[in-house]
């Protein structure tokens, strides 16, 4: 069975079976392609049709807002050419779909459950294969909706979190440039975290590097004192301190 496949990070981009594009111009309205996306970030689960009517529909009344959700999904099966929006009681299923952002979330999950349990190669070539997935951060039509930007969110933690622990995975096996790599990517997914910075400054030391390594923890005072008026941590200056320490 061909699958559908939707890609929603770094924008929206729907192939239907036979492997031909959507147009962005076929959804005809903004709503319609965020139905589309509220349905693949729940792929193969139902969604209550309520939950989606006050949405996406909030301030419209109850049976206009019901026929613009029959209208959407309708839209969507036509487009794509498959009856890949089900109608269940109260509620509305993707089905036989491919999903960027669910494989995304289910990579992250393992490559935890690899970093928990000490297998550090697997860690590595997990997050590799994410990183390859993330095209951009996730958008919706209504961006500033309040569930996208909890799923843009959700999608960036998960993403510096992966990125944390292939570059610590990779220190410990002694694979500095990769740890390099994976640590000034989480850097500058979160220019605030103190995690990401010292494990930048640990890789340049293990490279040898204890003048970049010292550099890095100096942009990042920097950035602390301006951005939000506070100093590094305890473990953070210790750790520039020993690096001080073994330069001298």
């Amino acid at each position: 069975m061909h699958l559908i496949m939707i890609r929603m990070l770094g924008g929206l981009e729907v192939l239907r079976p036979d492997g031909t594009l959507v147009e962005p111009r076929a959804w005809r309205t903004g709503k319609t392609s965020d139905l589309l996306r509220l349905l693949a970030l729940d792929h193969g689960r139902p969604v209550r049709s309520e939950g989606l009517l006050a949405t996406l529909w909030p301030d419209v009344p109850p049976e206009r807002a019901r026929g613009s959700l029959r209208t959407a999904s309708s839209q969507i099966r036509k487009v794509i050419g498959t009856p890949c929006v089900v109608r269940q009681p109260g509620a509305l299923v993707l089905e036989g779909a491919w999903v960027d952002v669910g494989h995304y979330h289910r990579n992250g999950a393992e490559a935890a459950a690899a970093f928990r349990a000490g297998d550090m190669e697997r860690v590595i070539a997990l997050t590799r294969i994410a990183e390859r997935h993330y095209r951009g951060d996730f958008h919706a039509y209504d961006d500033q909706a309040p569930w996208a930007v909890a799923e843009r969110e959700r999608l960036a933690l998960r993403r510096h979190e992966m990125l944390c622990d292939a570059a610590e995975a990779a220190l410990h096996i002694g694979r500095a440039r990769d740890g390099l790599e994976f640590a000034g990517t989480a850097a500058r997914v979160d220019p605030s975290s103190e995690t990401a910075h010292r494990l930048l400054m640990r890789a340049h030391a293990d490279l040898g590097e204890t003048g970049s390594a010292l550099r890095v923890y100096e942009a990042y005072r920097r950035y602390l004192a301006d951005e939000l008026g506070a100093d590094p941590s305890e473990q953070t200056r210790a750790l520039h301190l020993q690096l001080l320490r073994g330069s001298g």
